[in-house]
């Protein structure tokens, strides 16, 4: 593992001792912060001529319909989910991107592999009510000279999180700095296995819809931006698109491989559009006040539209492919709705196959992520 690597491992072990600590000191009180529980005894307290007042108060027409519209978005059972209590969120993410790609001749049975070097990523979200932008910053690339990073320059997404769905906008690129780990037939052992020449980029849409959105939360899971109180589990049908374009240059490969190696397993490019629907189930495991683990397996099913181009200039277009992969997130959370803190683990796969080629490419992310809540909501 190299320098950076080892400072971002220190860094998530430093974080999770604090996390610990913030667990063990944090107010006894079950489900509610200090503020929560002032506020419901003055509710409880207040003058009936306080609740005339408020009775005989009539809301705008707006007023009504944003409400209804959060009611329909965000409406939860209070029992399972404390929901948002704030207008905004800042989130910061420190995160460590590894990507890994799988060539394989069904003609020679030969296969290489080749893993992109690990990347060390530093930005962040902000959040309006369930609307949120954010962006990354590969920290590997400082004081790299264009064109020779490992590609994760920067990513960006757009976040929708409500109770009832999730829906992300990404895009970003990887790939270009890696290492063969394996090659058919080749001693790799002591020799140097740098390569330059791969690249990829991705951009996508992702959509979840939770069946059982009002005891389940996802953002509370996933975007912190809720709490779930009680354990529980959720059935959840998704829509997924997808497009990758993955170049290899081979003049950038060794010495040793350059000329020798079986040319079933390159090819110029790749470029393909997923479209696919998953369906999959998600639980929260409340492990105690305040603190949450969770986990998400959607397996996916659709259609791919793809196009090679293979290292002897030959272009073909394949249709009608069936496309199987796989999204995993696991999640660690302390959220006490004014502060959160925890761990996230995605991991994505994406599988190419013609009659006598296939490629693999499967990124894992581990994030680390700390933010607040502000500007508190109004009551209604």
């Amino acid at each position: 593992m190299n320098e950076v690597g080892k400072r971002f491992f220190y860094t998530l072990i430093v974080s999770v001792l604090c996390f610990a600590h913030a667990w063990a000191c944090h107010d006894t009180t079950i489900g509610l912060t200090t503020e929560e529980t002032a506020t419901d005894s003055v509710q409880t307290t207040a003058p009936e001529h306080h609740l005339d007042s408020l009775a005989a108060y009539k809301p705008s027409g707006l007023t009504r319909f944003m409400s209804g519209m959060e009611k329909f978005f965000m409406g939860c059972d209070t029992n399972y989910v404390t929901p948002q209590k704030y207008q905004m969120t800042a989130q910061l993410e420190l995160s460590y991107w590894h990507d890994y790609y799988f060539m394989r001749s069904s003609e020679t049975g030969n296969s290489m592999t080749i893993e992109s070097d690990p990347s060390v990523i530093l930005g962040g979200y902000v959040y309006y009510s369930i609307l949120g932008y954010g962006v990354v910053w590969n920290l590997n690339d400082l004081g790299i000279p264009a064109g020779r990073t490992n590609g994760t320059s920067m990513r960006q997404s757009l976040v929708i999180h409500t109770a009832k769905f999730f829906a992300e906008y990404y895009k970003f690129n990887s790939g270009k700095g890696a290492e063969i780990e394996a090659v058919s037939g080749y001693d790799l052992t002591g020799r140097d296995r740098t390569f330059k020449g791969l690249d990829s980029n991705c951009d996508g849409l992702n959509v979840v819809y939770m069946f059982n959105n009002r005891r389940f939360s996802w953002p509370a899971a996933f975007g912190a931006n809720a709490v779930q109180r009680k354990s529980c589990g959720s059935w959840s049908i998704g829509f997924q698109f997808n497009h990758q374009k993955i170049s290899m240059d081979k003049e950038a490969l060794p010495d040793y491989l350059r000329y020798d190696i079986d040319s079933t397993l390159l090819f110029n490019s790749v470029d393909y559009h997923d479209y696919s629907v998953s369906f999959g189930y998600n639980y929260n495991c409340v492990l105690g006040r305040n603190v949450l683990f969770a986990t998400s397996v959607m397996p996916n099913v659709g259609y791919r539209r793809s196009n090679i181009t293979e290292a002897q200039e030959e272009k073909h277009s394949i249709l009608n492919n069936l496309a199987t992969d796989l999204n995993l997130r696991l999640s660690l959370f302390w959220n006490n709705t004014k502060l959160f803190s925890g761990l996230i683990f995605e991991l994505h796969t994406y599988s190419y196959r013609k009659n006598k080629f296939g490629l693999t490419n499967t990124y894992g992310t581990l994030k680390y992520m700390l933010g607040f809540n502000f500007w508190r909501k109004p009551k209604r």
